[in-house]
């Protein structure tokens, strides 16, 4: 996890995935925070991100049904201090780039150099929470073997009031749950899973709860497809795990301890919103996915005309 930098205190947040034993080689998925200068750091948001990432862990074995997931690196959380103030990632031009892309490309930037990580890494999954906000159209998410949350879902997790970045007014309270549900959304980005094809195409078969659609807000209450399931199965980053005795409810990260009739009671409120079409896709995977490898395609080319020149 990162933050951009307010104060001088250090935030990383890593979570790790492993490859397969079979492929005799270990890999990992790493959550960093990396944090803005002059950001203060909260404590209460590492060990948050920590329990989401455990919660997550254990859904992902249960929604496989195989006993399998994700492992975690340890530790589990790392936080990192940037050189940049919070508001210079969505502000600062990114070359060759639209402007809905800076916050993506430069909140990234800063997380590689930090951390050595990069997009399509074939040993890591990297996963960047930044506590900093993007501009108005600017898309945060997953793709390519990296995934961007930005200042909401750190506050969100907390049980902190979430801003609307276009109008600035306080949004509804959605509980832990739905943030804990977007981590899982974006990890699947990452680790390939794109969103339902009947979904993106209108039709009145989509899997509207799925977690790669609109389940995230409903999560734990939401599923993969079987089409989700079997390419998780083929991935390097999912193997046989031993899920710890004691796994964090999503309803009580926050320190929020949610009862069930009250996270019910919010996931009905988004399944009304949904029905009423008052919420609409804000993931901006295929965007993401589609430009960060024309993008690696042309640093690619402008390296290669270098080396022969």
């Amino acid at each position: 996890m990162f933050r951009p930098s307010y104060r001088t205190d250090d935030l990383q947040y890593c979570i790790a995935a492993g490859r397969r034993e079979d492929s005799h080689e270990y890999a990992q998925g790493t959550y960093r925070l990396p944090v803005p200068a002059g950001v203060r750091v909260q404590g209460d948001y590492i060990q948050n991100l920590r329990d989401a990432a455990v919660n997550l862990q254990a859904w992902y074995s249960t929604a496989l049904g195989t006993g399998e997931t994700f492992t975690l690196a340890s530790p589990t959380v790392a936080v990192y201090q940037t050189e940049h103030e919070a508001s210079w990632y969505a502000t600062t031009p990114v070359v060759g780039t639209d402007q809905s892309l800076w916050f993506w490309f430069n909140a990234t930037a800063d997380g590689f150099a930090l951390t050595g990580g990069s997009f399509y890494d074939p040993d890591d999954i990297w996963i960047f929470y930044i506590d900093a906000a993007p501009a108005c159209g600017q898309a945060t998410g997953g793709a390519a073997s990296v995934a961007l949350l930005p200042a909401n879902d750190l506050r969100g997790l907390a049980g902190e009031p979430t801003i609307n970045t276009c109008t600035g007014a306080v949004e509804a309270y959605q509980g832990p749950c739905r943030w804990v549900g977007g981590l899982g959304h974006e990890l699947g980005h990452a680790l390939g899973l794109p969103h339902p094809a009947a979904c993106e195409a209108g039709s009145p078969d989509c899997p509207t709860y799925a977690l790669m659609w609109f389940g995230y807000t409903t999560y734990p209450n939401t599923y993969l497809t079987t089409a989700d399931r079997a390419l998780l199965e083929q991935s390097a980053f999912i193997s046989d795990v031993k899920l710890p005795s004691k796994v964090p409810s999503c309803t009580s990260i926050g320190g929020s301890e949610l009862s069930s009739a009250s996270t019910a009671v919010l996931a009905m409120t988004q399944r009304t919103a949904l029905g009423r079409g008052e919420l609409r896709p804000t993931c901006a995977y295929r965007m993401l996915a589609a430009t960060t490898q024309a993008a690696l395609h042309a640093s690619t080319a402008t390296r290669r005309s270098a080396v022969a020149r």
